[in-house]
């Protein structure tokens, strides 16, 4: 089996990418730029792929929604035309950089 926190570190690794793309940007930057988007939602996908690996004693012991990671996921494979970029935005903006401190956090 994998050492689960190869799985935590491509999370981390990806997740700190997204950020950095969207770095100096506004919301209309964003909106505006489809390969930023497809850059951001692909990094957003390989997040939900990785936390789909990890074991439940991880997901238990760091506090973030594992579920609505690994579905949206989901939801962007097979629905991509359905995101709402908004909300992308927003993950990046707030929710990213709370999963980076957490999974940092339980790394140390």
């Amino acid at each position: 089996m994998k050492d689960s926190n190869i799985y935590l570190k491509n999370i981390l690794d990806k997740a700190n990418e997204a950020v950095k793309y969207c770095e100096g940007m506004s919301e209309k930057d964003f909106l505006d730029d489809g390969k930023t988007q497809s850059a951001v939602i692909m990094k957003l996908i390989v997040i939900g792929e990785e936390a789909k690996k990890l074991p439940e004693e991880i997901k238990s012991a760091i506090d973030l929604p594992w579920k609505m990671i690994a579905g949206f996921r989901n939801m962007a494979v097979h629905e991509y035309f359905d995101i709402d970029l908004s909300q992308i935005w927003n993950t990046i903006q707030m929710d990213i950089p709370d999963l980076i401190s957490k999974i940092e956090h339980y790394l140390k």
